[in-house]
């Protein structure tokens, strides 16, 4: 949602006069960064045929409160992704573990590295023979023809979990999952999830209920090793939070479709809520390019046509894009616009100069956590690692340190990450960070497990540390 309506829709939803004594406010609840809470209770007030005015607020909130976390699991993936494999890396360099290389392999799938994938998958199966789960050959088999640019490998896995991990590889929506095909283990599920959000046409309900079911298992590993006394290693399944990213962004979007139709019976709402221009950007996120620039239309204010550019920069029209960007930051002076202009420039990986400029001069006006975290998103990204640092802990109240309710978890998520891109002397206040954040979002204990034997490594080694045991 663009930032200068963020406050005054919020404003709109603080007047659901029957939540009034009713338990907790769900408006209170998402300022605290607690957008399950939130959304669980506006989920209660959306169901009916015809939703009154209390219903269509409660739906304007709802979409958000799942845009939010859409985005919240958008930055927890690539950190996962980055601890993970030091930490695979770490118990290989130690011991044999065709587990481990499993997992690694996968990482190296969802990166789009084929050649390092087939090598783990390959030694996996050579190391661990029937131990391996069955997906093994199925993503041994998907990583070939990828690196081919061939077809879909023909596959007939037998177990339950490879067969719809064969359905979510070879990119099939819902009207390809057999008929009396059940989701029986966690793996099955989050597949089915992946899927489910894959729909042309909105699965509200179904995709949902799958949501639910998958964050039911996301605390807990997907697979047990325990490879000698006192020691155990838990394996997590990578695409857990890429796709419960995809699973919130989806119910977002066919929320918000929802509610272009309900708020028609309601012009002052649908003026105030822009849902067109939210929709944009939800359709953005998911890489739905086409739709995102049929929903925004022809902008004609700043914001519009900055949402435009980051549209036509991820479709690789950088032709068009830039000139964009560059004629908004022209004799500007509003913080709030330069931060958005230096943010698109981050959010499309180009000219990053430019956004730091730009960041740096809406920082001398007004400064903030989130001017403070994209100066020192920007700074990160051209390689500037120990100021970038130095400007995520100016905007990171240390008082309120590791509280979501006071701390953007967002902004919790990318300053730990930067941590642990830059220095390793200060690993254990990455442990402390996910410790509690996995309290909060158990989806999270698969980065703070990995993140506490790599911080162990550091004094010793993986194995004489004993740090593999249950848990996160």
């Amino acid at each position: 949602m663009r930032r200068d309506n963020f406050l005054l829709v919020l404003f709109c939803l603080m007047s659901l006069p029957a939540l009034a004594g009713a338990g907790e406010d769900p408006v209170d609840l998402f300022r605290r960064h607690r957008y399950e809470a939130a959304a669980a209770i506006w989920e209660k007030e959306v169901h009916g045929a015809v939703l009154d005015e209390k219903g269509v607020r409660s739906l304007k909130g709802l979409s958000m409160s799942y845009h939010q976390l859409g985005r919240l699991y958008s930055r927890l993936q690539p950190f996962s992704s980055a601890v993970a494999s030091t930490y695979y890396k770490g118990i290989l360099a130690e011991q044999k573990s065709a587990l481990s290389l499993y997992y690694l392999g996968q990482l190296h799938y969802q990166g789009g590295r084929w050649d390092s994938a087939i090598v783990c998958f390959e030694k996996a199966r050579k190391l661990g023979g029937d131990k391996v789960p069955e997906e093994n050959d199925v993503f041994l088999g998907y990583a070939t023809a990828r690196k081919k640019k061939s077809a879909n490998p023909a596959l007939q896995p037998k177990s339950n979990a490879a067969q719809w991990q064969v359905l979510d590889l070879s990119g099939g929506e819902p009207s390809g999952i057999p008929a009396g095909l059940k989701a029986y283990s966690p793996r099955a599920r989050r597949c089915r999830l992946s899927i489910l959000s894959r729909s042309t046409i909105p699965l509200v309900n179904e995709t949902y209920a799958a949501l639910q079911a998958v964050l039911h298992d996301a605390g807990d590993p997907e697979t047990i090793q325990d490879p000698g006394k006192n020691t155990q290693i838990d394996f997590y399944d990578p695409f857990l939070l890429e796709t419960l990213q995809r699973g919130y962004f989806a119910l977002s979007q066919w929320r918000q479709m929802q509610l272009l139709k309900e708020e028609k019976r309601f012009p002052e709402l649908a003026r105030k809520f822009e849902t067109p221009s939210s929709l944009s950007e939800t359709c953005l996120w998911r890489g739905q390019y086409a739709d995102a620039l049929q929903y925004l239309g022809q902008p004609n204010d700043t914001e519009g046509r900055l949402l435009r550019a980051r549209i036509l920069g991820k479709q690789g029209k950088l032709s068009e894009a830039r000139p964009l960007l560059e004629g908004a930051a022209k004799d500007e002076k509003n913080p709030v616009i330069l931060r958005e202009i230096a943010e698109s420039y981050y959010f499309l990986a180009i000219d990053f100069q430019k956004g730091l400029k730009l960041a740096s001069q809406a920082l001398k006006d007004k400064d903030g956590a989130s001017y403070f975290r994209i100066f020192a998103a920007l700074l990160l990204a051209s390689g500037q690692n120990d100021a970038a640092l130095q400007e995520y802990a100016k905007g990171y109240k240390i008082e309120f340190r590791n509280r979501i309710d006071e701390i953007d978890p967002e902004y919790m998520v990318d300053y730990a990450h930067a941590i642990f891109l830059t220095s390793k002397m200060r690993y254990e206040e990455i442990v402390e960070t996910l410790y509690h954040l996995q309290k909060e979002i158990p989806a999270c204990r698969q980065i703070h497990y990995a993140m506490q034997g790599v911080s162990a490594s550091q004094a010793r080694n993986y194995e004489s540390q004993k740090i593999f045991r249950k848990g996160g």
